[in-house]
């Protein structure tokens, strides 16, 4: 009796996690992206298109990879060279030895990753998810020629009371580590020691995720955690790099899902009524998921006939 009970359970769990996977608008939207894959500087990277335009950065979020950025974004490559990076101590950029993953490092090792590919003085969009968003603001405030930025769902903190309440409400996982206690640094340890089975666990319990994605989540260590957490998600520097770009004249594009429980409510509506290049769009049904979820109202924001192509050609 016991036994048939428990493989009713198992089956209404497993029942329960494949009608959660196949109806999750993620799982629905997305597709492995396609490109060349290759390193630069300390980055790995993935590269699109090609020609006279703009070159596209697509930066991922915390605990990502650039695989977030799926086959929809390939159609960037359509007017200019995409680079997708895997960021410093993340997905194929992992690196077990290092220690420094703070904001510094990560946009030394983006401009490194430029001057790799011959792109340094290309003219630049710059587009980034979640922690990603923050890296892009911080990153196009130092670069020589930015067109446009695009953050979506940015979590844009004054303080550590705004990041625990509002990455804690992401899920049990996130939680955890934005706790940053030694139960969360152990179990990050026991991630890494396990790394394939942390894998299946975290596509166990993210059944709204594609399968590849949730997989990719676990690469990295508690080091370059931390580093995303307290060095660039926990920093207030990118208000100056906001107003940076505004003095410079870039566009600057905050869009948000609704629902999304990360970003400030209300922050970037304020951002855009005190910048007079920053403007905020919000998505009435995207969570956090809007990037993969919704590329379709998101390319738009990227690609705009307000990047000319410059007339140079710039090969990936």
């Amino acid at each position: 009796m016991d036994r048939r009970v428990l493989m009713a359970g198992v089956g209404a769990a497993a029942t329960g996690w494949l009608v959660r996977h196949r109806t999750s608008p993620a799982v629905r939207a997305w597709k492995p992206g396609g490109g060349e894959r290759r390193r630069a500087g300390p980055l790995a990277v993935r590269l699109l298109g090609g020609g006279e335009g703009v070159i596209t950065a697509l930066l991922h979020g915390l605990t990502g990879s650039g695989e977030w950025w799926g086959q929809e974004y390939d159609r960037l490559g359509g007017d200019g060279c995409v680079v997708v990076p895997d960021l410093l101590g993340f997905g194929r950029s992992l690196d077990l030895d290092r220690e420094d993953f703070s904001l510094p490092a990560h946009l030394d090792a983006l401009d490194e990753m430029m001057a790799a590919l011959g792109l340094d003085d290309a003219p630049l969009r710059v587009v980034g998810h979640s922690m990603g968003s923050i890296v892009a603001i911080e990153w196009a405030a130092r670069r020589p020629d930015v067109r446009r930025v695009v953050a979506f769902c940015a979590p844009l903190y004054d303080d550590e009371t705004e990041v625990r309440i509002h990455i804690a409400r992401l899920g049990p996982l996130e939680k955890l580590f934005a706790m940053q206690s030694p139960l969360a640094e152990r179990t990050c340890a026991l991630m890494c020691e396990f790394r394939t089975l942390a894998q299946w666990l975290a596509v166990a319990i993210s059944p709204e995720w594609p399968v590849a994605l949730s997989r990719q989540g676990v690469l990295h260590t508690w080091p370059s955690y931390l580093g995303g957490m307290n060095g660039i998600i926990l920093g207030t520097t990118w208000r100056d790099a906001v107003a940076r770009l505004d003095a410079a004249g870039v566009p600057v594009v905050l869009a948000n899902g609704a629902p999304d429980p990360v970003p400030v409510a209300g922050r970037a509506a304020a951002l855009a009524e005190r910048f007079g290049h920053v403007a905020h769009l919000s998505h009435p049904a995207a969570g956090h998921d809007l990037p993969i979820s919704y590329a379709d109202w998101c390319l738009p924001l990227i690609a705009t006939p307000t990047d000319a192509p410059t007339g140079s050609t710039n090969e990936c």
